[in-house]
């Protein structure tokens, strides 16, 4: 029986485990590849309709374009985690940045500026996280006002009209790359190693899934709920300031009119790369594949010249259908976990019994 044993351990066996271990290894991570194929689907149709597009500079100015969006999203990725989810992103950056322009304009100072821009953003943040835990306000209700004021402030401080802001730092933003990663690329690069290590190394990140998981759970279990959801919504505001620099930085000034609809994009580059609304689950690194599902459609389908109505429609369509062809992939994968749980259970019920 012991010779058996060590036979059953060797090579041949450890080999069939692992390949029993690859479907579910697969089931796990369908909608991710799934998202992956309909990305390189979408790149190259568009790529067929406009080979120009599939020039190295036009992808690298995507990407920087959409640096913004990509820093948001992994802030977005700890709010819808915990339960949270924040409307307030674009309008934000909107009246972020009208504060980083009116204190630019009074001292002459872009970084005096930055600094209040940071400093107003973050102190939003934590006074949303107050609403929420203190209060007891929901999240989507709570920043979903900040979305109408803070977005009306910033045309009534301004006038509707930009604030111009050209600074040899604007002029770095936008020229500076190394090895061909511009300098907000490189910004959204070092947020999502920020992401990564906050989620999955620290008791943040690890409270982070247990009020998503079950808020009044994680209250028993010791975890301070409102301390928590001020780190997650200061977060928010410090990766809102960080974008609101680059978007400055890309208009030459601050325009109160600026990011309208753009919390929608990272809300939906979040739940397309995994997350899903009800919390308690999600990745960084899904979410990176999901802003670049985003970025291709954002970039492609404007380099095509399509008309507003147009360009609005087909991307809502792509959206609406690879989340459909997630949802069945989630439900196959389900089916599949089940059915195998299912065998495995019977084939423990067997040994039990001695059937050979």
């Amino acid at each position: 029986m012991a010779g058996q044993g060590a036979v059953d351990r060797g090579p041949a066996a450890v080999g069939a485990a692992r390949r029993r271990s690859l479907p579910a290894f697969l089931d796990a991570r369908l909608d991710v590849l799934l998202l992956i194929v309909m990305t390189l689907i979408v790149i190259i149709v568009i790529g067929r309709l406009n080979p120009a597009w599939f020039a190295i500079g036009t992808l690298q100015t995507a990407a920087s374009q959409n640096a913004p969006l990509a820093i948001v999203a992994v802030a977005m990725t700890f709010s819808i985690i915990s339960g949270n989810i924040d409307l307030s992103p674009g309008s934000m950056i909107a009246l972020t940045g009208v504060i980083v322009g009116l204190v630019f304009e009074g001292t002459g100072n872009l970084g005096v500026g930055i600094c209040a821009g940071f400093a107003f953003s973050i102190a939003v943040g934590l006074v949303h996280a107050q609403l929420v835990a203190r209060l007891g306000i929901n999240a989507i209700i709570v920043t979903l006002a900040a979305y109408v004021w803070a977005r009306g402030l910033a045309i009534g401080l301004t006038g509707a009209n930009a604030i111009d802001i050209n600074t040899p730092f604007v002029t770095l933003m936008n020229t500076f790359s190394l090895a061909g990663i511009s300098l907000p690329v490189a910004m959204a690069i070092v947020a999502y190693l920020l992401g990564w290590f906050l989620l999955n190394r620290t008791t943040m990140g690890r409270y982070t899934f247990a009020m998503g998981g079950d808020l009044r759970a994680a209250e028993r279990a010791g975890i301070n709920i409102p301390r928590q959801t001020m780190l997650i919504f200061g977060f928010m505001g410090a990766m809102i300031a960080v974008g609101t620099v680059i978007t400055i930085s890309q208009v030459a000034g601050a325009q109160p009119l600026e990011q309208q609809g753009f919390e929608l994009d990272a809300i939906i580059a979040v739940i397309v790369g995994g997350s899903t609304l009800t919390g308690g689950q999600g990745s960084v690194l899904q979410t990176l594949a999901g802003v670049i599902f985003i970025t291709a459609l954002n970039s492609g389908l404007g380099n095509l010249g399509l008309p507003d109505a147009n360009y609005s429609f087909i991307k809502g369509a792509i959206i609406l259908l690879a989340l459909a062809l997630q949802a069945g992939a989630r439900r196959l994968a389900a089916r599949r976990l089940r059915a195998r749980h299912a065998t495995q259970g019977g084939a423990r019920d067997v040994r039990a019994v001695g059937v050979p």
